[in-house]
């Protein structure tokens, strides 16, 4: 239905959402012979009782517009929580998240995590330059370039500079971005510093003292403007920045200055330019947020001012550089040399900034395992319940063209225009709707032969993870901060989308995606990491489900038969370091992720659940049950170990994580502020 009235249903749907989840309806096994249903009880635990029946009524629910896309943080996010949650509690799972301060019987559940979120406060902006006498100095000209030195010539004395238009604060953006930094300072002298890098044998702060000043800087260093833009889908391109060099804030704020001005871009000074300059805008899912354990805790930060028109005409008044030139280097990347600014020309300020605090929750169920020495081992089968939350334009021709050239989705389903696919929601329902849908149906069927006497000997953690869109928050802050001892950890089981199979109307036209046929899946990390694993994987699978696994995937480097689409060849779609399973990795745990791939309707408000293929995640859920199953009950010593040779960004990365201190056992937040219950 349009956006609009989904909008305004949405409270009273909501109101019959809770009600669902806290009753969800009973599920009964289908129908078995009786040789098949001995064999899987008896090889496979109680893999064969996960229905198609039950996971359609798990992913209609978590990809129903009243989720509006399980954005994180967000009430749909807190709702599809709460959803699994009660499901938990009603099969009798134990809870792995908060066991102080709960409010209920279901925020025991919840592994909670702070969100820190800086942004600029308009309202309490200012900024005031004060301009000294001229003095017959020879210090430079006007200039001219884009309407810098073309004004008139401030006279001396005081002058404030408005907020927006003038100058601007721009919040850092990007995962574990610090955050804003906010401050004040009265009559504070003035330098130019170049670029402001220090970047190998280059520093442009040499000789000058830049402690209790405001640095002026401008443009970017050869290297890093050679790199800046580049990357793509797997990540950005590697930094050229080393050990000791430093940004223009790092070194502001290690040596004592009191703030950094950039000279601006084009793109600024047009931002600047609008008749809304200067307000806070967020996007429709609200303000970006961060991990506030992920931030630096001892880094000092000092205020990035953006400098407009006026004060960059204003800064350079009667210097050596005038404010064309110092405009015209900033935009080519070319370092002028640095000097003092006209000791009697000083900065006012007060940048002010306001931040805000929200939460977000890991989901945790346990099934203690039967044995009383290795109950004390895991086998952790996960999933990402968060989703990217609702759309920017609601227009679902403009969001998928191919719509608009033939109607025809992944499925062959025709679309018209006021149908949901179109009403500005990404509901999410393959991504990762359709994982969280199969551990449900995983957990469930865990918990019902656990009441008919099958229990396997480790215990089993599920974990529905929150922020994988965001960066793989939920799955970092649970490794970097883990409840458990993660040397006790045998395997991690990733699933993220396994909805979607290729038909004969499917329709795609990006040959960068890669889609399996029915009854296939992409299976990721055993060829790289762990033989053992793929074994006990390909011996589950040839006794069950028979499954085609597809290790199109399974590799670092992409060859001549893996991995090689993509727009960069050189690193292809890099979906090893894609999903939750990777921070699992970085801790030396193996792992197997199971994925159908990219589709059409890849984080598109196209992604619905009636284009789910419901069988397919019946198959991969039951063969992720069947192998969690029997890693389970494997005898002690006999779980799948590492590879004795691992791929060289594994082994950095997993250094990386060892020097940083990950998986030092961490009592569980009680819950947050706004938490929910």
């Amino acid at each position: 239905m349009p956006r609009a009235r989904v909008l305004a249903a949405t409270s009273i749907l909501l109101s019959a959402a809770f009600l669902l989840a806290a009753k969800p309806a009973p599920h009964q096994p289908a129908p078995q012979k009786k040789s098949r249903a001995t064999k899987a009880a008896t090889s496979f635990g109680n893999a064969d009782a996960i229905t198609q029946d039950e996971l359609k009524d798990y992913d209609y629910f978590l990809a129903s517009d009243q989720l509006e896309g399980r954005n994180l943080p967000s009430r749909g996010y807190d709702t599809a929580a709460l959803y699994v949650a009660s499901h938990l509690n009603e099969w009798g799972l134990q809870p792995g998240g908060s066991t102080q301060g709960t409010n209920g019987p279901l925020q025991p559940y919840f592994m909670p995590f702070d969100l820190v979120s800086t942004n600029p406060n308009p309202a309490d902006m200012k900024l005031s330059i004060n301009i000294p006498k001229p003095a017959n100095t020879g210090r430079g000209g006007r200039g001219g370039f884009g309407g810098f030195g073309r004004g008139a010539q401030l006279t001396p004395g005081s002058h404030d500079i408005a907020y927006g238009h003038g100058w601007m604060v721009e919040a850092a953006r990007g995962r574990n971005a610090p955050p804003l930094a906010g401050g004040s300072f009265s009559n504070a002298p003035i330098i130019f510093a170049g670029n402001g890098y220090v970047m190998g044998d280059a520093n442009p702060y040499q000789g000058m003292d830049v402690r209790g000043k405001v640095i002026v800087v401008g443009g970017l260093p050869a290297a890093l403007a050679q790199t800046a833009g580049r990357g793509g889908r797997g990540g950005a391109a590697a930094s050229p920045m080393g050990p000791g060099d430093m940004t223009p804030a790092q070194y502001a704020a290690k040596n004592g200055a009191l703030a950094v001005i950039s000279i601006p871009s084009f793109q600024q000074l047009s931002a600047m330019a609008a008749p809304d300059a200067g307000e806070v805008r967020f996007g429709v899912n609200g303000p970006n947020y961060n991990v506030a354990k992920f931030l630096p805790e001892s880094e000092p930060s000092v205020p990035q001012i953006t400098a407009g028109m006026d004060l960059v005409n204003a800064l350079f008044q009667g210097e050596r550089v005038s404010a064309a030139q110092a405009f015209e280097a900033a935009a080519a990347n070319q370092a002028l040399p640095s000097f003092a600014f006209n000791p009697e020309k000083t900065l006012s300020a007060n940048v002010a900034v306001t931040t805000t605090h929200n939460h977000a929750e890991n989901v945790i169920g346990v099934l203690e395992g039967s044995d009383p020495v290795l109950k004390n081992e895991y086998v952790i089968i996960s999933a990402h319940l968060d989703h990217i939350g609702l759309a920017a334009t609601p227009n679902c021709k403009e969001e998928s063209p191919e719509l608009a050239a033939g109607d025809s989705t992944d499925n062959g389903l025709t679309m018209a225009a006021d149908q949901h696919d179109c009403d500005g929601i990404n509901n999410g329902a393959d991504d990762d709707g359709s994982g969280s849908t199969g551990l449900l149906g995983i957990a469930h069927a865990f918990a019902q032969g656990a009441a008919k006497g099958m229990r396997p000997k480790r215990t089993v953690m599920f974990i529905w993870n929150a922020g994988e869109e965001k960066g793989l928050w939920g799955s970092q802050y649970f490794n970097e901060f883990p409840p458990i001892d993660l040397s006790k950890v045998v395997v991690d089981l990733n699933i993220d989308m396994i909805g979607r199979t290729k038909n004969p109307n499917s329709v795609d036209p990006d040959p960068s995606h890669y889609l399996v046929d029915p009854g296939s899946v992409l299976v990721v990390g055993p060829d790289i990491s762990s033989n053992d694993l793929e074994h006990t994987l390909e011996g589950v699978n040839s006794n069950f489900q028979k499954l085609k696994l597809d290790h199109f995937y399974d590799v670092t480097a992409p060859d001549a038969t893996h991995d090689n689409l993509g727009p960069n060849k050189a690193t292809g779609q890099r979906i090893f370091y894609r999903s939750d399973h990777y921070n699992f990795a970085k801790m030396g745990i193996p792992i197997a992720f199971f994925t159908i791939g990219l589709h059409v309707d890849y984080h598109r408000i196209t992604d619905s659940p009636e284009k789910i293929d419901f069988n397919e995640i019946q198959q991969v859920a039951k063969t992720v049950a069947a192998t969690g199953w029997v890693i389970g009950n494997e005898p002690e010593g006999a779980t799948p170990k590492l590879n004795a040779s691992l791929p060289p960004v594994l082994v950095r990365d997993m250094a990386a994580v060892k020097a940083q201190g990950w998986g030092k056992i961490t009592p569980i937040l009680p819950p947050l502020p706004g938490e929910p219950f």
